[in-house]
């Protein structure tokens, strides 16, 4: 990778402020809370920090994010990455192949494509890539996240390429094609039968000059932070902050919902204008870890405690049914913050 990304929205805000715009008429998608997927028999928690995007598919109408920033010149090559989860209520009475994430040339015309597709006999969901629509496709397991690649090659010569990588693998690929300019990306579900049904989750979405791949772990005990996020939600300890950027700030709040009105929430401040860069002493947390980076282009690092006693770590944060076991018993504070 290449830091920092061209385009990173993690969602963690709990709404689509990181993209430009949402379509989204019947309102199917959303950005929930833990707590609320906790609560949800057989749903996941986000794949990191407190939110992710969901669409409960169940009509024909487009539910996506648009982003301008995805945008890719003629013979240049760019990654789309982004974790997605498949619910085992994704079913179908009727075979249906739908987008779930284009990358668009002038009047939205579609120059690269991943997709899904359900065989109704089995329900068996598979993902694909092409041009316009998804023609290369490989099976894909439900009820797990899966860490999804495109690779676009952008061509108007006629060379162009779509390649779609699955959680590290090199899977499928479409050759020869015309493109455009890109201009837009599109996340999201478009052009489903209403005879389709089901929940997907989107998490992590990058877009960079540079092959992002898929994390070596989705709980490490150092945490890299390169934008604004939940580092872990509930009770916990952590032994150090640092920001490693040459200028930004750092601030690090006791929340679990980006909540950053309370004072009294804040228990780091690191500046590197004020040569304060590092605040190494255990830290407790009650309700979640939240990092806020800002300036240009900050990133910085927590340590989680490995200690025992009131400065032991997170307790909610090495898997995910700690995770939804923590998020199950969870009861809002005033202002829930």
């Amino acid at each position: 990778m290449a830091f920092p990304y061209i385009f990173h929205a993690n969602f963690q805000a709990g709404s689509n402020a990181e993209f430009d715009s949402e379509t989204d008429t019947g309102s199917l998608l959303d950005f929930p809370h833990y707590s609320v997927l906790a609560r949800v028999p057989s749903m996941p928690a986000p794949y990191s920090g407190a939110y992710c995007m969901r669409v409960q598919m169940s009509d024909t109408n487009d539910h996506t994010l648009i982003e301008g920033d995805i945008d890719i010149a003629d013979t240049i090559t760019r990654y789309s990455s982004f974790m997605l989860w498949i619910g085992n209520d994704v079913l179908s009475s009727a075979d249906d192949t739908w987008n779930i994430y284009e990358v668009q040339g002038t009047a939205d015309a579609v120059e690269n494509a991943v997709g899904l597709r359900i065989t109704a006999s089995t329900d068996a969901v598979e993902i694909g890539v092409g041009n316009t629509a998804p023609t290369a496709f490989i099976g894909l397991s439900k009820n797990k996240w899966h860490h999804v690649e495109l690779v676009s090659v952008i061509q108007t010569g006629g060379t162009g390429t779509a390649t779609l990588w699955l959680d590290g693998a090199n899977v499928a690929s479409v050759s020869t094609l015309t493109n455009t300019a890109v201009l837009r990306g599109v996340l999201g579900t478009q052009n489903t039968l209403s005879t389709t049904t089901g929940t997907l989750l989107f998490a992590e979405f990058k877009f960079d000059d540079l092959q992002v791949y898929p994390p070596n772990e989705r709980w490490p005990i150092v945490k890299r932070v390169t934008k604004t996020t939940h580092v872990f939600v509930g009770p916990g300890s952590i032994d150090s902050a640092t920001i490693l950027s040459a200028n930004g700030t750092m601030d690090v709040y006791d929340t679990d919902t980006a909540n950053i009105n309370d004072a009294q929430a804040r228990k780091i401040e690191l500046d590197t204008a004020g040569n304060f860069v590092s605040h190494d002493s255990v830290t407790r947390f009650e309700r979640g870890c939240y990092v806020v980076l800002a300036g240009t282009n900050p990133y910085g690092e927590v340590r989680l405690s490995m200690k025992g006693g009131n400065d032991r770590g997170p307790t909610a944060y090495f898997s995910d049914g700690a995770i939804r076991l923590y998020g199950s018993k969870r009861v809002d504070r005033p202002l829930n913050v």
